[in-house]
């Protein structure tokens, strides 16, 4: 199980933390401000940079089997950290905070835009929604819900 800072805290960068377990295709820590792929959003990218000045690129992160795990991805190539090695594990945060502004006008977009969202894309630097639209009524111009 990894403890998921993210969801305390969504603006944080960094933050200390134990190596669970590592291979070549995944790194487990024991706590993470990594956001993993899911709800809409790209998982986040960074670096884990251990005590010996060593860092180590992470190019995405997924969730894993369980719902409390998250697995880290590294670069291919890279050297890994062994279990129990104590690192900082630091996001990308011009790219998350990219993505936290797109994935709020994309709720207000869809706030405001009547009709269905039928799918999407996303990505690093844009995203698309496809919205269909709803069919006239007879009654006239939709009112806001306040009014």
């Amino acid at each position: 199980m990894t403890e998921l800072i993210f969801r305390d805290d969504g603006y944080l960068r960094s933050c200390d933390a134990r190596v669970i377990a590592a291979d070549a295709r995944r790194i487990r820590l024991d706590r993470t401000v990594f956001y993993p792929m899911g709800g809409g959003q790209p998982g986040d990218i960074g670096v884990l940079r251990l005590a010996s000045g060593q860092t180590l690129t992470i190019v995405d992160t997924i969730k894993g089997e369980s719902a409390d795990e998250v697995i880290h991805i590294p670069s291919p190539g890279s050297p890994l950290p062994e279990s129990g090695v104590e690192l900082v594990a630091e996001i990308d945060w011009d790219r998350r905070y990219r993505l936290m502004r797109m994935h709020t006008c994309l709720h207000l977009l869809c706030s405001v835009v009547p009709g269905a969202v039928t799918g999407g894309q996303r990505a690093a630097r844009f995203r698309r929604a496809g919205i269909e639209p709803r069919q006239r009524s007879d009654r006239g111009t939709p009112q806001c819900a306040d009014r």
